[in-house]
């Protein structure tokens, strides 16, 4: 049986990862002056962040084009909105 809880919860991680990997792909079509988010700026956030790994063997390495280093990494590769998001859920 499910708690009340876990769909809440579960569709609030959903939000948050759609929104995490969306602002990722704008900053990528941003730095490469393109208005319309295609699938190249999709791939290059998943490429470049360890948030994404577990969608590598989704996008396949030919749509990717690495085009030099993303915005908002912090030195660590530690993207700096995953943190935000995170210390938002954190329950305390």
């Amino acid at each position: 049986m499910i708690s009340a809880e876990t769909p809440v919860l579960f569709a609030k991680a959903c939000d948050i990862f759609i929104q995490e990997l969306t602002l990722c792909s704008w900053l990528h079509a941003e730095e490469n002056k393109c208005r319309t988010l295609q699938k190249n700026d999709i791939a290059a956030p998943i490429s470049r962040t360890d948030t994404f790994d577990f969608l590598v063997d989704i996008i396949p390495r030919d749509e990717v084009k690495d085009e030099g280093v993303g915005l908002g990494l912090s030195p660590g590769g530690v993207h700096i909105i995953t943190l935000h998001w995170a210390s938002l859920l954190r329950v305390g």
